[in-house]
């Protein structure tokens, strides 16, 4: 018991040491340990305090509410507050930007994409002709494009590609299929070195110089030379029954300025060498064979909608390009001087008869109204034949672009091919055979840079700096043409240049694209309308 009585006793003076340590502490120390915002009297009728309510402490909604009075700025404010940011995770795709509105988002989407989260592709005639094969028009309100195709082609069911559908459609050809490069390619394994323009520099001259025959060239356009005459005797003389529409000897050739021209021969540099069955003699020498200034051969069928203009007396002087059954598209300055009586269309070997050879006349020549010779700005004419072409493998026209086809077809690098029976070199003598050589498009700013001629919006330049390949004498109205999507657009005339292939120097070519409208409308005039060739344009 006495034990017991011990240990209690132990017990209480130790609780009675306890009891003697403070339990509370001073008020000043007290907001130190714990810093908790005091109550303040009517402190629930007060207007609400951000910084007190949210950043003091942690706020609800409905605390934020009623300290902005605004859903809209309440709910701004919650999604950083909460960092429930729309834009904390980029929603938009494609490279497209993430732009907070309040408690939304919206995305700024790249040119080529739309969308809430720029997840359609936005198809526009300018980005790549708005995915059509040929022609393409834009629907901006629905971000759309509708695409329509050539006469003689029908629209697929995609909605995109165009098929032919009559035995010879515009633009195509045996090998349209296959890219100029690969033409370019097989045409180097067929040709041997006598096929290649030598690459020794040429003369250069200083003023701008068109592409055809005349009197700055030093050759007469009153006196007939003998070797035209022999020309007139393999050529210009031909059985009555491979003659279209030259009834008459004459033609009417009529500018759109309204004033009639005489008629006026001119003479000639052509070739006539090569043996007489007409087939191309690969030993010939280098001199006895001039041509397109580094080209190689368009055999028969390659460049079907290649045209041959000659004078009365069958003296060739600018090449063009067959349109439509009826129509050519050439050079205006080809016919400054020069009147054109006839065409040949499936020629190749111009010093005989080629298979499925046209000679028709030319009823009619429209100049453009506004041509310049000093500038040859505008420098592009139609020839109204006086009788239709018959289209075949070897004869056939080629597509005009769209104007916004024609500006795809026309930027810097896009690679063209020009095709005549011009000079290899610079006062070089003409080609016997039809040539064609591939050209890249150069900028307009290189362009300029080259030349101290005028050059306008109307024109655009091809070919190298260095490398002998262009276009030259005789080569002028000729096509400059490019492959698209396996159909051949005529997007250029050959026009001027300073020399051919000099280094430095570029050819210039009239833009056909900027002259659509002046096409159709001439057509519609002349004839009402021709529905082979205006028609999806």
């Amino acid at each position: 018991m006495k034990k017991v009585n011990h240990v209690l006793y132990i017990i209480l003076i130790l609780l009675s040491n306890v009891s003697c340590y403070k339990v509370f502490i001073e008020k000043e120390k007290a907001h130190h340990v714990l810093r908790k915002r005091a109550n303040h009297f009517l402190e629930e009728i007060l207007p609400g305090n951000l910084e007190r309510e949210c950043y003091e402490e942690t706020c609800s909604r409905e605390e934020a509410r009623e300290i902005f009075k605004s859903q809209e700025k309440t709910a701004e404010f919650w999604y950083h507050y909460k960092d429930l940011s729309p834009c904390k995770e980029n929603p938009c795709q494609n490279g497209g930007i993430c732009q907070q509105y309040h408690y939304t988002y919206t995305c700024l989407c790249p040119p080529r994409f739309a969308g809430r989260h720029c997840e359609n592709v936005r198809h526009e005639c300018w980005y790549k002709n708005g995915g059509c094969w040929q022609y393409c028009t834009d629907n901006p309100q629905a971000h759309s494009v509708t695409c329509t195709c050539a006469n003689g082609y029908t629209l697929e069911e995609d909605g995109k590609k165009c098929a032919p559908a009559v035995k010879f459609p515009c633009g195509l050809t045996l090998g349209s299929s296959r890219s100029l490069l690969d033409l370019e390619v097989e045409s180097d394994k067929l040709s041997n070195t006598d096929y290649n323009m030598t690459t020794s520099s040429p003369p250069r001259p200083s003023p701008a110089m068109p592409r055809h025959l005349n009197e700055s060239l030093g050759l007469s356009l009153n006196n007939e030379t003998a070797q035209a005459q022999a020309m007139d005797k393999q050529s210009a003389t031909i059985s009555p029954e491979h003659l279209t529409g030259l009834e008459n000897n004459t033609s009417s050739y009529k500018s759109m300025d309204g004033h009639n021209h005489p008629n006026i021969s001119a003479s000639t540099m052509n070739n006539t060498n090569g043996t007489d069955s007409g087939q191309y003699n690969e030993n010939l020498p280098e001199d006895e064979d001039s041509r397109i200034v580094g080209g190689m051969l368009c055999q028969l069928g390659q460049c079907p909608w290649q045209v041959l203009i000659r004078t009365i007396r069958g003296v060739d002087f600018c090449g063009g390009s067959l349109i439509s059954a009826r129509w050519v598209l050439s050079a205006a300055h080809c016919f400054e001087s020069v009147v054109p009586h006839h065409v040949t269309i499936g020629d190749y070997d111009k010093n005989l008869r080629d298979q499925d050879e046209q000679k028709i006349a030319v009823l009619q020549v429209f100049s453009h109204p506004y041509y310049l010779d000093l500038h040859y700005d505008h420098d592009i004419a139609l020839l109204y034949l006086r009788s239709p072409a018959v289209f075949s493998e070897h004869s056939r026209p080629i597509c005009l672009p769209s104007p916004n086809l024609g500006r795809l077809l026309t930027q810097e690098g896009q690679v063209g091919q020009v095709s005549g029976w011009g000079s290899r070199r610079y006062l070089g003598r003409f080609s016997r055979f039809l040539l064609r050589v591939h050209l890249p498009v150069i900028s307009q700013e290189t362009c300029m840079e080259s030349t101290e001629n005028v050059l306008t919006g109307n024109m655009f330049c091809a070919g190298y700096d260095t490398e002998a390949k262009d276009a030259c004498k005789g080569d002028s109205g000729g096509p400059f043409a490019v492959l698209y999507r396996n159909t051949w657009y005529l997007v250029g005339v050959v026009s001027w240049g300073e020399g051919c292939a000099a280094e430095g120097k570029y050819g210039v070519y009239t833009r056909v694209s900027n002259y659509i409208s002046w096409i159709k409308d001439t057509i519609i005039e002349t004839e009402g309308f021709d529905v082979s060739l205006i028609q999806s344009l």
